[in-house]
């Protein structure tokens, strides 16, 4: 979804972005700046130098006279060696933490500037939650409801939550993970034997037993839709993981500030 940035509106109000967080976002998207070009770089390296070997082995097989299982053979090098993609990701692992790193630490950021604009409004008790890069509070008393995301420019947004608000709903995603585990027993088997060298080796019976196990798990997600005065509505999600109870809590929570 193409993120919509808002502007000032009779039912909304901006304060522009926090430096702090302005430093912060800079910083992670040098670092994912930075991670793109290294997996270019080794991606193309990498497709480089299998391409030459393949094309190495076709023109020398198609030289020796295998003109159709030349071509075959070299394109099933070609798909197996794409097997060894997978273990070149550690090439950038580096590149990879500093992005973790520069989220956590804009994710920090963003919750801090958020916490102390909300206790410097006179907005009467709220309440806040930070979840996937995003931060969404609410003013119960005065019905305010507060976003701090890439949805409002990464800038504090007061919005009235009886006007702006559209929708509200907790969804649910399962995920089963299934596993079999096989057990084979061998029962007694009797053993003829009728001289030092030779013997008979008579029936006996196995048993097998399969238990299957299966894990899910539940992940929940609010979604929110927004609409301010003369912008075209937006979503915000906010994952809550397998805390079925908060996301119910919130939703509920932005209900009660929609309906009073």
């Amino acid at each position: 979804m193409t993120t919509q940035q808002l502007a000032p509106a009779a039912d909304t109000t901006l304060t522009a972005t926090p430096a702090p967080l302005s430093d912060a976002l800079a910083k992670l998207q040098q670092a994912e700046t930075r991670l793109a070009q290294r997996i270019r770089t080794i991606s193309a390296a990498f497709l480089l130098v299998t391409s030459a070997f393949c094309l190495y082995w076709l023109v020398s097989w198609v030289w020796a006279g295998h003109y159709i299982g030349g071509p075959i053979l070299a394109v099933i090098m070609f798909c197996f060696l794409g097997y060894l993609y997978r273990p070149v990701s550690l090439l950038w692992r580096p590149q990879q933490w500093a992005v973790d790193k520069a989220w956590r630490q804009a994710d920090e950021v963003r919750r801090e500037a958020g916490k102390a604009f909300m206790a410097s409004q006179a907005l009467g008790a709220y309440r806040w939650v930070t979840r996937g890069g995003r931060m969404l509070g609410l003013f119960t008393d005065s019905r305010t409801l507060y976003l701090l995301a890439d949805q409002s420019g990464e800038q504090h947004a007061l919005m009235d939550a009886a006007r702006v608000v559209k929708q509200v709903y907790v969804d649910e995603q399962a995920t089963t993970t299934t596993t079999s585990n096989t057990t084979t027993k061998h029962g007694r088997r009797n053993i003829y034997a009728f001289t030092n060298s030779w013997g008979m080796l008579g029936s006996g019976k196995s048993r097998s037993t399969t238990t299957t196990s299966s894990t899910t798990v539940r992940n929940f997600t609010l979604h929110l839709q927004l609409q301010c005065e003369g912008h075209h509505p937006f979503w915000v999600q906010l994952p809550f993981a397998d805390d079925w109870q908060e996301a119910q809590n919130w939703k509920l929570l932005i209900e009660q500030a929609v309906a009073r």
